[in-house]
């Protein structure tokens, strides 16, 4: 097939990876690609994906990413986003009249000019992966029209959770989870007694890197941080002159590339995963259990559906400290052979791959 993927713009598609959108994205467009389809990523310039044909898409510096710590809020309408509704308008203006190029597009830009701005297609399908759950009014609001409309876009979400949030707004077509590359991955089977525990995501209060020192600090342990700073006052002001009170006990690394972070984790006692939002998907903990550490996480969002508890982590409940610091001395005692296989099972690249192949074909046939 010729398949159209529309990147969000708020961020280039190239290791580092900004989020796991955009990791997930990238490693569609290389599985798609090697699969024998004629791919062309829509993205931000800059944008790096071996084997992937890109046309880049010049961005000024105003446009950059949301925050989501308070969600169901409206985002502002400041100069950056005017900037990128005109880009997403010009992108599907000229996908308009390049419709007979391609067999579908697919969009990946939690954006509300990309969903708007979509509707202008009608020869081809257009296919939309929500990263991200109904927490964005406008977003739901055109959703909403759309469907009242009749307009035939296929909306896929990244997790059951995620679905549910748009059960009020819109009808949802399919869920497909993220999957993650096992051939790429290292796997441990065992550690050390004295390896650290480890928090890996962007540095923003929603993340809950706050709490997974408090969980290192009060179980003893240390901590490795990986992960760029999303919001730098909350970096500055919260999380640095805990890091440097900490000294010895915290090692932050700044954000990795995906072998390097896969490396670290590959090395840590367990994963902690407190986050303080409902995730929709997340990759993190994914991988993690790929490289065979387990995972501590609060029982919120995707997470029910990322861990067996007690098999592959625990699943406390939110801002439950005492608990998951309780559970950090019983990590030693799962399988990593266990949260390997249950990547290999249910979360593989390639799991991902066959579902998107299989609702593409539907839709195009």
């Amino acid at each position: 097939m010729r398949i159209a993927l529309v990147a969000p713009l708020v961020s280039t598609i190239a290791q580092p990876y900004a989020g796991g959108a955009q990791a997930m994205l990238a490693d569609l467009a290389r599985s798609l690609a090697r699969h024998g389809h004629a791919v062309t990523l829509f993205a931000r310039q800059g944008s790096v994906v071996p084997g992937v044909h890109i046309e880049q898409i010049s961005v000024p510096d105003s446009v950059h990413p949301a925050s989501f710590a308070q969600p169901l809020q409206e985002r502002p309408t400041d100069s950056g986003f005017f900037a990128q509704a005109n880009l997403f308008l010009e992108l599907f203006l000229q996908l308009r009249q390049r419709q007979g190029e391609f067999d579908l597009v697919h969009a990946h830009a939690f954006d509300w000019p990309a969903y708007a701005c979509s509707a202008l297609l009608t020869e081809i399908p257009v296919v939309h992966t929500l990263h991200l759950p109904a927490i964005s009014p406008e977003i739901n609001d055109a959703l909403r029209t759309l469907q009242g409309q009749e307009h035939s876009l296929t909306l896929v979400t990244v997790s059951h959770a995620c679905a549910h949030t748009y059960a009020e707004h819109t009808a949802i077509d399919a869920v497909i989870y993220n999957g993650v590359d096992l051939g790429a991955i290292p796997f441990s089977s065992s550690v050390p007694a004295t390896a650290p525990l480890i928090f890996a995501g962007r540095i923003a209060p929603e993340k809950g890197v706050e709490a997974a020192i408090e969980i290192a600090e009060r179980a003893g342990r240390q901590l490795v941080i990986a992960g760029g700073v999303y919001d730098q006052d909350y970096y500055e002001t919260r999380i640095a002159p805990r890091i440097e009170r900490a000294r010895e006990r915290i090692t932050y690394l700044g954000l990795l590339g995906h072998q390097a972070l896969w490396e670290v984790m590959s090395q840590a006692l367990g994963l902690l995963c407190p986050i303080e939002w409902d995730e929709p998907c997340a990759l993190v903990p994914l991988e993690a259990q790929a490289t065979g550490t387990p995972v501590i996480a609060y029982r919120r969002g995707c997470m029910p559906e990322m861990l067996l508890h007690g098999v592959t982590g625990f699943l406390i409940e939110p801002g439950a400290c005492d608990s998951a610091v309780a559970y950090v001395a019983s990590l030693a005692q799962l399988s990593r052979t266990h949260c390997r296989a249950q990547m290999e099972q249910r979360f593989s690249l390639e799991q991902m791959l066959d579902a998107y192949e299989h609702l593409y074909a539907d839709l195009v046939k």
